[in-house]
């Protein structure tokens, strides 16, 4: 089969030029502000994002300790296994609901709003853990933070998205990879220092700090059309700079936003007939009576109603939005089910069963701070290696790693026994160390993906209904780890988990892009044309070389597939 049959899944890379036009990244001809003081202003913005991570990841880990303390306990207070299980997954069932509501909240509060609000749930649920009594107490706490961490899903990556200029974003977004293990780590080193309704309550003062750090979007602004506040609000994340040094940049964000109520995807004019064969001709004209159809089934006015109704639902069905998601929500199924989301709540007690039973409580912490070292390398290599192959050798590793530890658990483990006498404990301690490096590695990867994938029109819906997906999955990996350990043996389990991780390396290889160094609108224009064939891309592409006066011939038309024979 020749090469050019395969599409190979990346972007061609794009002349500086072209990437300096585009809506987000734009350059004045007045004096440009200092490096720093641009990049200061967009650090100092994201501060609110990282401590919202923080609040979010120390209540969605705060079930390890109080499960490690209550389970099979001899106090008052105890669970039993079936409410273990219940209690470390309750939340995720809940979360849906947050993230589906998280969408609608952002488009309609804005994004600072939207940021301060979902503090309430947080700032509840950690008084009522620092005074519950009861199992029922405890399912209602989570059931409050649940809904809580859905909630904050949307508002974090739009945010992210929305400040950050492209060669900043994906490092700023990478970040929160680094809060979330260092939230792991806080909330497991309280757990060994202090009570958990001690932890609760120092936990409470988050929420409060984090409501005081929250500037609003541009681009928000201007949908809204508060184009003085949109020009102010980019002049702060731009350096503290005046309106003439972001002039041409705000003058694309105006552009882009006025396409926007118009039509998501590159609109593609009829050529004329001596270029093309009356093929390609026939099929230009039938991507133009489809674009033409499409662009009219989403048309509305220009009011703010139209930001919240039944249509941009309908537009989560066209190629745009529909394509990105079919990337990042079987990407979260495969991370999730993965192992590391499964064993978590119960991280103490599995640590038990591979024979560590004197360290396992501070096992989780080491977990953690391996958790930050993986942190640290996404963000460092982000740029230079990318997502998708951080995601390759992630997926690989964790498949090894559980491989390994189902083999170790048939050879050292008696499936079924307790006596682990005989057992060389490096070894798993050893691939629980790989196990967890890996794991924070691709942690953040798709929650970085939801700040760049989606177009604007949807963005926060889409966002919305991803990380309600995400915790779907959660649910389901949390709630029934327990139930799969008691059924398959400790080795048959973690040799699922190395299946799906398997299985995840094959995904990423045949269906991810490289997206680093790429705008918010090449990348919106690759996935509206991906997809549709390779003779339909190179009739489109055709179509805009010979019609150079439409802008998407000015950033865009150097995106396509990589075509190789």
């Amino acid at each position: 089969m020749s090469s050019q049959q395969t599409t190979e899944y990346r972007f061609h890379e794009t002349k500086k030029s072209s990437r300096r036009n585009s809506y987000n990244l734009g350059e004045s001809s007045a004096t440009k502000p200092s490096t720093f003081k641009c990049k200061l202003s967009q650090i100092l913005a994201s501060i609110s994002c990282h401590l919202l991570v923080l609040d979010l990841c120390m209540s969605y880990s705060f079930t390890t300790i109080v499960i490690a303390a209550l389970l099979d306990s001899t106090d008052d207070l105890k669970l039993d296994a079936d409410q273990a299980s219940w209690l470390g997954s309750i939340a995720f069932i809940c979360q849906p609901l947050g993230s589906i509501m998280s969408g609608f909240i952002v488009e309609f509060f804005g994004r600072k709003w939207s940021m301060i609000l979902v503090n309430m749930p947080f700032l509840l649920g950690w008084i009522l853990y620092s005074v519950s009594n009861s199992v029922v107490m405890l399912y209602v706490t989570n059931v409050i933070l649940g809904i809580g961490i859905g909630f904050m899903e949307a508002p974090i990556m739009t945010y992210i998205a929305e400040t950050c200029q492209p060669e900043l974003r994906g490092i700023l977004a990478s970040m929160i990879g680094v809060t979330v293990q260092v939230s792991f780590f806080v909330v497991y080193l309280l757990g060994n220092v202090t009570g958990w309704r001690t932890a609760a309550a120092i936990s409470a003062a988050l929420p409060i700090i984090t409501a005081l750090f929250v500037t609003q979007t541009p681009m928000w602004l201007l949908s809204r059309g508060r184009t003085k506040d949109a020009e102010r609000a980019l002049c702060w994340l731009r350096g503290w700079v005046t309106p003439d040094v972001v002039k041409e940049e705000f003058n694309q964000l105006v552009q882009y936003n006025s396409n926007t109520k118009t039509s998501t995807i590159i609109q593609l004019k009829t050529i004329n007939p001596s270029p093309l064969s009356n093929l390609e001709r026939e099929e230009t004209n039938n991507i133009n009576e489809d674009h033409n159809e499409y662009r009219n089934s989403i048309h509305k006015d220009d009011n703010d109603e139209s930001h919240c109704s039944l249509e941009i639902l309908k537009e989560l069905l066209k190629p745009p939005t529909l394509r990105p998601l079919m990337l990042v929500i079987p990407y979260f199924f495969l991370y999730q089910l993965g192992g590391m989301a499964s064993i978590r709540p119960y991280m103490v007690h599995v640590f038990r069963e591979f024979g560590l039973d004197d360290v396992a409580e501070w096992i989780t912490v080491g977990s953690a701070v391996i958790g930050i070292i993986g942190g640290i390398c996404l963000v460092t290599t982000i740029d230079w290696l990318g997502k998708r192959f951080l995601s390759l050798v992630s997926f690989l590793g964790n498949g090894v790693a559980c491989l390994l530890l189902a083999v170790y658990s048939i050879v050292a483990i008696h499936p079924g026994s307790k006596d682990v006498e005989n057992s060389v404990t490096w070894v798993p301690l050893t691939l629980i160390v790989i196990f967890s490096f890996f794991s924070s590695v691709m942690f953040e990867v798709p929650w970085t993906m939801l700040s760049e994938i989606f177009p604007f029109r949807t963005r926060g819906i889409a966002s919305g209904f991803s990380a309600a997906m995400c915790y779907v999955f959660l649910f389901i990996a949390s709630k029934t780890y327990l139930d799969l350990e008691l059924n398959l043996e400790l080795y048959g389990t973690f040799l699922l988990f190395a299946v799906i991780n398997f299985i995840g390396f094959v995904f990423v290889y045949y269906r991810m892009p490289r997206m680093e160094g790429k705008t918010l609108e090449e990348i919106e224009e690759y996935f509206s044309a991906f997809g549709l064939g390779i003779h339909t891309v190179y009739v489109a592409r055709a179509t805009l070389m010979v019609n150079p006066s439409h802008p998407s011939s000015k950033s865009g038309s150097n995106l396509k597939p990589s075509l190789k024979r």
